[in-house]
């Protein structure tokens, strides 16, 4: 819901349990009034004078944006801070201020065409701003969804001057938060080991995170969250942005020595300009932003409950998803019909869905250094073409998938060849090298609407149900044969606009397959691309040891039903004494099931381990796609824990992993009713209240348990 208050120039946002208010300043400013706990009385603007701080001669009070907490700031202006806003104005100087002008409050929201965007919401706030001097306005959205207690903010360009001008920044959402002791929460990593949690005191100065890879990276994950120094999982207050984006990305604080605190959120400032031709628009991407008073887990339970029920693609969102078999890990570039089928056939007796045919079934493709934009069966690999072989796999009764890297091109193709200005690269160097491929120009058009025909005519007559979409290097020498010099500048964000292209032509034309999103394992995992893929392979690490953090801090920002995880033979870790299918299940299970191993060679022992694995999964894979996920407290370093409970109270599964050698005797649970009684798989009984005040009796080092209502 949102009210404007005429009569103290007051706007408030209210979710079911916060409230945003701004206020509107001497007719021309939107001072930051109040983000917390849902409440009426917001209190209202106090004037507070700063020696030394600029301010306009026309201002009675000498108001200076220097000390304001302010919606938005602009660049070149009286705000000495770091800004949101920057332009280069027509006469060579980047200063600006753009006045608040009016408002609009309507039902609903703009709807994106280009970009990903969170569907639905139940009112937009839009408030406009204009620079006298340049002539632009300056549109900013907030869009309420109240279920999630959460908020998406985004910004519009207009130009409505006589002269070009150019956008030199333009981050997406500004928070300004009172003074106080914070601590930061990122999401840092590398390829190999992503998606870290990661907690640092927000000092004096700027700090943050940020992506200038052409992609979201395994470095820095697109998330930012800021929490009192006393918050702890369940108490206290906390406030996250995350970026539905897949580039390049700021995302930073501000903290000035008397405490106050300012988050930004947006397109990489160092990355990104956009040139802005009279009547021209630009719309950034969106970020969502949300508060809780609760503590961190219920920061995390809004942003799982807005990615699933806003951002994932309706039709998959809730669905059941199948647990595939994939090729890679076994096969490699030797995959051909006869060995995948027998593959299938294995898959089948253990009570997999899927089977996914990974990277070799197209062109040449038997090693990483050719045939990328050859998107053409190998009929040596597969001699009756693929329909032929997806019907065999189907007659088996298993769905079949493919794998794709459809924004790559390798030198080594027919494409390259009749193309190689579709390369990206910069007019006067030699562009470098990543995986031994090159990347498409998804700027040009041509380019990306002839790899996507070529990708439609293979598949349109071939019954697939799952495509598993890969994105295997950075960017590096980011430029374009196809475009002029004076947009240059641009390529970064019209690459990612190009790629939203891809997914979107695809995903249109095969609506009933479900799209994986995958980069080198897990260098995209953001919500731009789970807008069109539901699930996002989370690491190529599938060691069980190291997928524990990785899952971990992933699911800080990311619904469980997102996460990707397999269960593989790869080891490297010193923990298992062998390879202990009961704990990898554990870990894999936590998420969206797989296997990624050669079954052909499993032993009898291992091949019944792994049915009954799977038939458990098939079991309480409804609450991993719906439930709430409560991160279990009094965890050690090395113990992992999360109870995930349906939304009626009347499910639960527990999992407890244990990699530190502490022996724990109880397992105290989160989210149950306490006046339930809970039965589990095997006869035991759990008393609600029982087992969130003293626990559950644990045996071993890892442990899965379930409990109903009967």
């Amino acid at each position: 819901m949102i009210i404007f208050d005429k009569t103290h120039n007051l706007f408030k946002i209210h979710t079911q349990n916060t409230t945003y208010a701004m206020q509107i300043v001497h007719g021309k400013y939107v001072a930051h009034l109040y983000y917390g706990t849902r409440k009426d009385d917001v209190g209202d603007f106090t004037l507070q004078r700063t020696s030394f701080a600029p301010y306009y001669p026309d201002e009675e009070e000498n108001i200076s944006l220097d000390w304001l907490q302010t919606e938005l700031s602009f660049f070149g202006g009286n705000d000495l801070k770091d800004t949101a806003v920057r332009i280069r104005n027509a006469n060579g100087d980047s200063a600006s201020f753009f006045r608040y002008q009016t408002y609009r409050i309507f039902k609903g929201r703009v709807e994106f065409d280009d970009m990903p965007y969170s569907r639905g919401g139940e009112e937009t706030l839009e408030l406009s701003y204009v620079d006298e001097v340049s002539g632009c306005v300056l549109y900013s959205y907030y869009t309420v969804f109240p279920n999630s207690d959460t908020i998406t903010r985004y910004l519009r360009f207009e130009n409505q001057g006589d002269v070009p001008v150019k956008i030199e920044r333009a981050l997406s959402c500004q928070l300004d938060l009172p003074a106080g002791d914070y601590i930061s929460i990122t999401l840092c990593g590398a390829y190999f080991n992503e998606r870290h949690l990661t907690e640092t005191p927000v000092h004096v100065g700027l700090q943050g995170i940020y992506s200038m890879r052409g992609h979201s990276s395994h470095q820095f994950n697109p998330f930012l969250a800021v929490k009192s120094a006393q918050t702890t999982e369940y108490a206290g207050d906390a406030y996250a942005m995350e970026f539905v984006y897949s580039g390049d990305f700021t995302a930073q604080m501000e903290k000035t020595f008397e405490g106050k605190v300012r988050m930004l959120m947006g397109l990489n400032k160092d990355t990104f300009a956009w040139n802005l031709g009279a009547g021209e628009t630009f719309t950034t991407p969106e970020v969502i932003l949300t508060y809780s008073a609760d503590g961190t887990n219920a920061l995390s339970q809004n942003l799982h409950a807005h990615i699933r029920e806003y951002i994932m693609p309706k039709p998959f969102a809730f669905s059941p998803r199948p647990i595939v078999l994939n090729t890679w890990e076994a096969m490699n570039f030797t995959i051909n019909e006869t060995n995948v089928l027998a593959y299938a056939q294995h898959a089948k007796e253990l009570g997999m869905d899927a089977v996914v045919v990974d990277d070799g079934w197209f062109g040449e493709r038997c090693h990483d250094d050719r045939s990328l934009g050859d998107w053409q069966a190998n009929t040596r690999k597969f001699p009756d073409g693929l329909r032929a072989f997806a019907e065999k796999v189907h007659a088996l009764g298993l769905k079949v998938g493919f794998w794709i890297e459809p924004e790559m091109i390798s030198e080594n193709s027919h494409l390259y060849r009749s193309h190689p200005e579709w390369a990206l690269r910069c007019k006067d160097r030699e562009p470098s090298r990543g995986r031994m491929q090159l990347v498409l120009d998804l700027t040009n058009d041509n380019a990306v609407e002839t790899v996507v025909k070529n990708l439609v005519e293979t598949f349109k007559d071939v019954p697939i149900d799952y495509i598993k979409w890969d994105f295997n290097r950075s960017l590096a020498e980011t430029g374009s044969l196809n475009l002029p010099p004076e947009k240059q500048c641009e390529v970064k964000h019209r690459f990612v606009l190009g790629s939203y292209k891809m997914h979107k032509l695809l995903t249109q034309a095969f609506p009933n397959v479900l799209f994986e999103g995958c980069t080198g394992g897990g260098g995209r995992f953001d919500a731009g691309i789970l807008f069109y893929c539901p699930q996002i392979w989370t690491s190529d690490n599938t060691d069980p040891v190291e997928r524990l953090e990785i899952q971990k801090g992933t699911a800080f920002a990311y619904p469980l039903s997102a996460i990707s995880a397999h269960v593989s033979n790869s080891k490297f870790n010193e923990i298992e004494d062998g390879l202990d299918y009961a704990f990898r299940f554990n870990v894999a299970a936590e998420g969206i099931l797989g296997y990624e191993m050669d079954v052909t060679r499993l032993s009898l022992e291992n091949t019944e381990r792994l049915k009954a694995h799977i038939q458990t999964y098939k079991r309480i894979q409804p609450l991993l796609l719906e439930g709430d996920a409560y991160r279990l407290e009094d965890m050690q370093k090395g113990e992992y824990g999360v109870c995930v409970v349906s939304k009626d109270k009347k499910r639960f599964v527990a999992f407890y992993r244990n990699v530190n050698g502490r022996q724990r005797e109880y397992l105290t649970l989160k989210g149950l009713n306490a006046a339930y009684v809970y039965h589990g798989e095997n006869g035991e009984t759990y008393d609600g209240k029982t087992a969130m005040q003293t626990g559950v009796a644990l045996q071993g080092k890892y442990a899965m348990v379930e409990g109903r209502v009967k």
